[in-house]
Order: C-alpha cells, then structure tokens, then sequence
C-alpha cells in the first residue's frame, strides 16, 4: 500500500513504525526539517518538509497514486483541508485524527474516515484497565453502549472447566476462544479452560458481570 502519513507527533511516529513494519511504500510530510530527518534515519521512508494543507505539497508527495493519507496533526482544520485536497487529487482512502467534538460532523459530511478524540480514548482505556484489571483489552462499541472484550480465564474462575452453555451470559455472548495459540469459534459445549482468552461482545452495562465470569 502506498500510504502518506501527515504529521509526526506521537500518533504520526507510531503509524510509521507500524506501517513500515507491515511492508507498506511509506511517504511522510511535516513542517519540522529536524523530525523528517530523524525519522528518515530510523526508517526506510520519504520525508517530505512541507504543508501538507498545501496542493502543491500533497501533489509532490504523489497523492495522486496514493491508497491512503493518514492526518495526525492537532489542528483539525488542517486535517480536514488535508483529507479533502487529497481526495480532490484522488488520494482512494483519506483518515484523519478529530481532536474537538465539536467538529466530528464536518469529517462525518466530508466522508472522511476518523479517529475521534485520541486523548479522551488513551485515558478512558487507562481509566477502565486500572478498573477492570482482569480484562486484557477492549474496544468501544456504539458510543459506549456496547464493547467487545478480551478477558484471561483464572483458575478459580467459576467458567473454569465448565462449557458455556452452563454459564448465565445474559446481555452477551463469546465469540471467540483463544487457547494454545489456536482459535476456537465456540458453541454451547464447548468446554471453558484456565489460561484461555475469551473475546466477548456484551451491553456496556454488562461488561462487568460477564468479565466477573472468567476472572473473578
């Protein structure tokens, strides 16, 4: 995938370590001269020194060809111009980093594709996993109203050694289990084991009671 990220701050730095690492043509654009040639040294990018609110710097960053710009910046009038200049010049995918509420509608009527408030989604996932320290990792689904979650089977679970259809999952149901590396789509008798991860997708106001199940 040629892929055009804008923006080295942390989020940029990261989708450049994951995009490079995943074998993706990486080309990235930043007005800071220091952080492109920092960046170039570690990994295997073009580093273009520019605004990429600019057509003129987009259009040299090969935006024409591209399959995806990615804007990470934390002004999100730049991100919107970014994404939208980028479709004009037929960029296949643009997404962009939504820091204030009050603007997703604007990228939600472009049909741009966003990660909102990234600030507010780091802490509620800190908050939540200092709260809920059985559960491994989650998202968010529906605004809150429902998660998907990945919770380790302990052994003195009451889920340990029984098969899901003898446990009381109201408001959820498991879609996947995680065991020895392998995955199993579960069924009503499929047997529950100590150390395996179960993916669960529940109500929000659920999530507590199911992940008491497996990890009391």
């Amino acid at each position: 995938m040629y892929l055009i990220i804008v923006g080295l701050g942390g989020i940029g730095r990261n989708l450049v370590d994951i995009a490079t690492k995943d074998k993706n043509d990486v080309v990235i654009v930043d007005e800071d001269e220091k952080r492109c040639k920092e960046i170039a040294t570690k990994y295997d990018v073009l580093t273009i020194v520019g605004d990429a609110t600019q057509k003129s710097t987009l259009e040299e960053a090969n935006a024409q060809r591209a399959d995806a710009l990615i804007a990470t910046t934390s002004d999100d009038a730049d991100n919107l111009m970014m994404a939208l200049t980028a479709k004009e010049l037929g960029t296949k995918n643009t997404v962009a980093v939504v820091n204030q509420e009050e603007h997703v509608e604007m990228f939600k009527k472009a049909a741009i594709s966003m990660l909102e408030k990234p600030d507010m989604t780091v802490a509620r996932h800190l908050y939540l996993s200092a709260k809920r320290p059985g559960i491994k990792d989650f998202i968010t689904v529906g605004g809150g109203k429902a998660e998907i979650f990945e919770v380790i089977v302990s052994e003195k679970s009451r889920a340990a050694g029984k098969e899901l259809s003898q446990l009381s999952i109201r408001g959820g149901v498991v879609v996947a289990i995680e065991r020895n590396s392998d995955i199993i789509l579960p069924k009503g008798d499929t047997l529950v084991k100590a150390g395996d991860h179960v993916t669960v997708f529940a109500m929000g106001k659920d999530v507590e009671t199911i992940s008491s199940l497996f990890a009391p």
